[in-house]
């Protein structure tokens, strides 16, 4: 099984700036509220806020699913290589 210190695959990886894309999205779309409506990002974001949010939702849930649907299916290829070897640690059956 994966341990703490195994490196994290390219959709874990892709998760993290995915998330952080979307935290700064909802910073700006509060600063809006407090900066001058006329000024060119306000302006857009208040048109394609939402769209934009939902966008950047979806991505990290999908970069998300698919993440855990591949460590998965890594841990259970492990898994079974183990037991083919004849190694005899715990495996676990799920």
């Amino acid at each position: 099984m994966r341990g703490p210190g195994s490196k994290p695959t390219l959709f874990f990886r892709l998760v993290v700036p995915a998330t952080s894309v979307f935290v700064i999205t909802i910073l700006a779309l509060i600063a809006v509220l407090f900066g001058d409506e006329r000024a060119p990002l306000p302006r857009l974001l208040n048109r394609h806020g939402n769209t934009l949010l939902l966008v950047e939702f979806a991505a990290i849930l999908v970069l998300s699913v698919l993440a855990m649907v591949l460590d998965r299916r890594q841990i259970l290829r492990d898994q079974k290589l183990q037991a083919e070897s004849g190694d005899s640690g715990p495996v676990d059956p799920a």
